[in-house]
């Protein structure tokens, strides 16, 4: 039997790829900071090089062994076996090497059957799987609960500052993690997370050992860890001999920190929310009688400072157990304050209207030196003008308004804004018709059913109110309304804005008809009889008779005239002739320009 070895296929592998990394994990958020600081190498252990048979039964080995190949006529370990020889590549044989990475197979051509001991068909070859392994595996380092800060290429950690490993190997699988912590000997990662409880310097190196031996390369990360908060100082300027606080003293704030150094200092006035601290804090913020600025600090990898507090007498009772200073201060420590109104026409809707007659008053109020002046300014980037009296601000829309006050003690009050938009203009009205309308000449006609609609729009803060008079009455317009009534009537309309901005009254004179046009006829010839039909009197014509139909209407026009004769289809044609001898039943209908409609029946007969 030729025994030939080769290579089959090739697994075609995905590595994640980890470099050396540190991951820091804060209140859910990830940090990943990559520094490789230059130790003094600590040596790694020895790791053999070894054949590792895996719980599936794969067997991985590690690609840079010698491979030798014996056979024998038993599975046990102790039976006899032979070395394998190749005449043909003895150079390359005894030992050979494999040359892929991942899956490798010998093999040997026509199968047999082990029980017949003949040959398989389809022929098929007998396969042996090994796999070989070459590539070191991959590991990082991992920082637990802890803020990180790096300065000139110093990283610095807080408390609680722990660590542990994570690595993993695409082939023959991960044996442990070694490492050295400050200097001393590599020991395996087991029982990980460390906690680093002391303060101080610290160097870790690691690697990771797959189950072939493969040996990574030495990762090295320094660090420092800091326990210390920070020292935080106040300093009072502006303090006379008899320690009263001038109107112009500040409070400063200074902090220090050993290791990673300041990050920020923190200082809240009584009861409010904790700031940032930037400069120093003018004495005016301070309310009068019973006042205190609490303050700390804190380092840049969450060391806090205990808070300490300066205040007057009754805050530090109030505060035994705190570290503070009592200091009394100046009165008049707050500005005055100032309000903007309006004297005259306003409205407010998504934004604030006011008309052009109305005027800007501002006020302030100061308790302890009084009002010195208050400034204003429309329109304009610099609050300088000096209030006297209310005015009336210039322009158009928008218009904004800056406002302060300053007491005899220069306390100002923060400058605000009113922004407001200026309705110069009256709304404007229009009336529409909903329904027949006709002018004749100067004269409008309308007709009874026709509703009156008034729609009024205003660019600015809007319609308020539509009025309208009818003949001298006065109403309030809501929706259409119509004017029933026959004759010539007067309507009056004015529309008002909401801040009160009037339109010059409109007026318009119409007419209402509701009476449609009188019908007439006569016949071309004189009747030559009567007869009654059904108790009905009937007036006997001529069968040349021709019969005229016409419409007048007084006010608005006749606009269509048709007729029926004995219910057939209407007809407009004019005369009615060539009637044939008989009964006849003529109903008329006329209709004039405002769709007044009347109507007529005439019965006659014909006869020869």
């Amino acid at each position: 039997m030729n025994i030939g070895s080769g290579i089959n296929s090739f697994f075609k592998m995905f590595w994640s790829y980890w470099i050396t990394s540190l991951k820091i994990i804060i209140g859910g958020a990830i940090f990943f900071v990559l520094p490789m600081n230059a130790l003094k190498a600590q040596e790694p252990l020895q790791h053999k090089k070894c054949i590792y048979r895996a719980d599936d039964g794969r067997l991985f080995i590690n690609k840079e062994l010698p491979l030798y190949l014996k056979v024998s006529l038993s599975a046990d370990e102790d039976a006899e076996s032979w070395l394998l020889e190749s005449a043909k590549t003895s150079e390359y044989a005894n030992p050979m090497y494999l040359d892929t990475e991942g899956w490798n197979t010998l093999r040997s051509p026509s199968a047999v059957d082990t029980a017949t001991k003949k040959t398989v068909y389809p022929l098929q070859d007998i396969v042996f799987d090994m796999y070989a392994d070459g590539i070191a595996p991959k590991s990082r380092l991992l920082f637990g609960h802890s803020k990180p800060f790096s300065l000139d290429g110093v990283s610095f950690f807080g408390k609680e500052t722990g660590f542990h490993f994570e690595a993993e190997d695409a082939m023959s699988g991960l044996q442990d993690v070694y490492y050295s912590l400050n200097g001393a000997g590599f020991v395996p990662a087991s029982g990980f997370p460390l906690e680093i409880s002391e303060e101080g310097n610290y160097s870790v190196q690691f690697y990771a050992v797959d189950n072939v031996g493969n040996v990574e390369d030495i990762h090295a990360y320094d660090f420092v860890v800091d326990h210390t908060a920070p020292v935080t100082n106040h300093e009072i300027k502006g303090i006379n001999k008899n320690r009263v606080l001038a109107p112009d003293a500040t409070i400063s704030l200074s902090s220090a920190d050993s290791l990673s150094g300041v990050a920020k200092v923190w200082y809240a006035i009584d009861d409010s929310d904790f700031e940032v601290y930037k400069k120093p804090i003018p004495v005016s913020r301070l309310k009068d009688g019973s006042a205190k600025i609490t303050y700390y600090s804190e380092d840049h990898v969450g060391n806090i400072e205990d808070h300490k507090f300066i205040g007057t007498l009754a805050s530090s009772q109030a505060s035994k157990d705190e570290d503070g200073e009592v200091f009394d201060y100046y009165i008049d420590r707050e500005p005055p304050v100032a309000a903007f109104n309006f004297e005259g026409d306003y409205y407010e809707s998504d934004r604030e209207y006011i008309s052009g007659r109305t005027r800007v008053l501002l006020s302030a109020q100061d308790d302890k030196s009084g009002v010195q002046k208050i400034l204003y300014s429309y329109n304009s980037f610099m609050t300088s003008e000096t209030y006297e009296v209310p005015f009336k601000p210039e322009g158009n829309s928008p218009v904004s308004v800056s406002y302060a006050a300053v007491d005899w003690v220069e306390n100002t009050a923060p400058e605000k804004e009113r922004h407001f938009y200026i309705d110069r203009l009256a709304p404007v009205t229009k009336i529409s018709f909903d329904g027949p309308v006709f002018r004749n000449r100067d004269t409008l006609f309308v007709a009874a059913q026709t509703k009156m609609v008034l729609e009024a729009t205003d660019k600015e803060s809007g319609v308020n109110t539509v009025k309208y008079q009818l003949n001298g009455i006065k109403y309030e317009y809501s929706e259409p309304f119509v004017v029933e009534k026959s004759g010539r009537h007067l309507l009056q309309y004015v529309s008002v804005d909401n801040v009160n901005n009037e339109e010059e009254g409109k007026m318009l004179e119409f007419v209402v008809d509701k009476e449609g046009p009188s019908i007439h006829h006569h016949f071309s010839v004189e009747p030559i009889g009567e007869k009654v039909v059904r108790n009905e009197q009937y007036v006997i014509y001529p069968s040349n008779t021709k019969i005229y139909i016409g419409a007048t209407d007084d006010v608005a026009g006749e606009e269509s005239l048709k007729y029926s004769v004995n219910g057939a289809k209407m007809s407009e044609t004019i005369p009615v002739a060539g009637l044939q001898p008989g009964n006849y039943e003529i109903d008329i209908e006329a209709t004039d320009a405002l769709k007044n409609s009347t109507s007529k029946t005439i019965r006659f007969s014909i006869e020869k």
